[in-house]
């Protein structure tokens, strides 16, 4: 009886060890999605870069050489996404960029969501 405690308390104990090393390892630390997803970005297919601005104000996003003014109204850790709202002729829209991680986790490129359209940007330096 006394070997089964004693197995029973190691594995209780390896366990929450492991579930504070995994709590300690997914928080991301300091990541911050608005400093990661700015730069300036080259479209995947198509012409064009996209320049993204939303680690310091003023915020903004240039697509097709227009500025758009922008306010950030969602970071999702979760999902690693931002949404931001922007005025487009005039109209409020909502865009979506999202960190879509390669395989290996060593790299990522940006989902780019607005009007309707669902674009892939890479990063400059890799394009």
């Amino acid at each position: 009886m006394q070997s089964w405690q004693t197995t029973k308390c190691a594995i209780l104990t390896v366990l929450a060890v492991f579930g504070l090393a995994l709590v300690v390892g997914c928080s991301g630390g300091n990541q911050d999605l608005t400093k990661d997803i700015s730069g300036t970005w080259q479209r995947d297919k198509g012409e064009g870069t996209v320049e993204i601005h939303l680690a310091k104000d003023p915020l903004s996003v240039t697509l097709d050489g227009k500025t758009f003014p922008a306010t950030i109204t969602k970071v999702d850790n979760g999902s690693h996404s931002l949404h931001i709202k922007v005025e487009n002729s005039g109209k409020p829209e909502e865009w979506i960029l999202r960190q879509v991680w390669n395989d290996n986790g060593s790299d990522y490129t940006v989902a780019f969501i607005h009007d309707g359209t669902h674009e892939k940007l890479v990063s400059k330096q890799h394009s």
